[in-house]
């Protein structure tokens, strides 16, 4: 077992890293949390799959099983009030933790309500998928969706620790594995050239899931995400934002699906060819690194969307994304390889022009 941490002076947590650790997990968290009671919060698909796992737990932990729908749609504040139902309803005190144990979807769910409950508990993230365990499990950012656009209610609230076991990606669906892939990707744009390098000569082994460099990019993905939250945990200094790299377009990808069909991993991956498109349009990518942008992104993978979506209403959601300010639209375009830069100054036309480029039925895969 590995450990680094997330320094956020007294508000630090670690974070483990390792294979088949299931079985020590109880012990860790009875040091770390001694006779507290724990809100295990998890999703009908991982409760089945991981009944025997789950069981073993109960038998040594004071555990209240919590378990909501699986699926991104179920994100939202009813669900989320559905979790603060049960916490209520077995009188938990301001010492219960709350172990969120998931994806993306649980982790902001259970974290949400671990920020609200008695205004504010732990938390604990037991990713299970790769996504999670690569950038939303840590970093302290929480909440559900709204018919409006993506995550636009939530609070950000730390975890006290985050365990990240690689074998619960055995169970992992092709299709999740290369969602989670994309903020592995994506970490090729701002964790220095080092990492745009090892996205760019990896990408076969990822693909393959070779078990050392599958270890090794969640490592080097989880120690970007924390360089960068211990310099701007709350997004005041704009550097958080970079970790934004092709979702602005992503959210508007969903939106325009309601949410349904396209994994938020995969609508990242669209929004990177997104937003490498409109930084080569204005030319914040300098013309001697056009051919090494292209080299790595032609091993971009393209999942098909659904449809081929209406670019005017997916720029009319990106105006609903979180991050617009003073009506401006923040876009995180690539530069030198490796580093990123935040533009509000863009034209309308240029950006309705990569969306139109990069969303041809053509590119999709759609015979329109």
């Amino acid at each position: 077992m590995e450990k680094t941490t997330v320094n956020l002076d007294g508000r630090s947590y670690p974070v483990y890293f390792g294979n088949n650790m299931s079985g020590q997990l109880p012990a860790h968290l009875k040091e770390k949390f001694p006779d507290r009671r724990f809100a295990f919060v998890t999703n009908a698909t991982l409760a089945h799959l991981y009944k025997t796992t789950i069981a073993q737990w109960e038998s040594e932990l004071a555990i209240t099983k919590i378990i909501i729908p699986d699926g991104e749609k179920y994100k939202t504040l009813s669900t989320w009030e559905s979790v603060l139902d049960v916490m209520l309803g077995v009188r938990m005190d301001r010492s219960v933790v709350v172990l969120a144990f998931g994806g993306g979807v649980v982790g902001d769910i259970a974290g949400f309500a671990a920020a609200c409950y008695l205004r504010g508990v732990n938390c604990v993230q037991i990713p299970t998928t790769l996504l999670a365990m690569v950038d939303s499990s840590v970093g302290g950012k929480t909440g559900v969706n709204h018919p409006s656009g993506k995550n636009l209610i939530g609070a950000f609230h730390q975890p006290s620790m985050v365990w990240i076991d690689t074998a619960f990606l055995g169970t992992l669906p092709s299709r999740e594995f290369i969602a989670g892939y994309a903020e592995i990707f994506k970490c090729a744009f701002i964790g220095g050239m080092d990492m745009f390098s090892f996205v760019s000569s990896t990408h076969t082994g990822m693909m393959t899931k070779k078990e050392d460099i599958l270890a090794e990019s969640i490592k080097r993905s989880v120690s970007i995400k924390a360089a960068v939250v211990e310099k701007d945990e709350r997004e005041e200094s704009g550097e958080r934002a970079k970790l934004n790299f092709g979702h602005t377009f992503a959210h508007a990808v969903e939106k325009f699906y309601h949410f349904s069909g396209v994994l938020h991993g995969e609508a990242v991956l669209w929004g990177i060819a997104c937003a490498c498109d409109l930084g080569i349009r204005i030319k914040s990518v300098a013309e001697e690194d056009l051919e090494i942008y292209y080299t790595l992104l032609k091993r971009l993978p393209r999942v098909q969307l659904p449809s081929t979506p209406d670019t005017k209403k997916l720029y009319e959601g990106m105006l609903m994304d979180k991050k617009v300010s003073m009506g401006e639209i923040n876009f995180v375009l690539p530069a030198k390889p490796g580093s990123s830069v935040i533009k509000n100054d863009i034209a309308r036309e240029d950006v309705m022009a990569t969306l139109e480029e990069v969303f041809k039925p053509k590119e999709l895969g759609i015979d329109d």
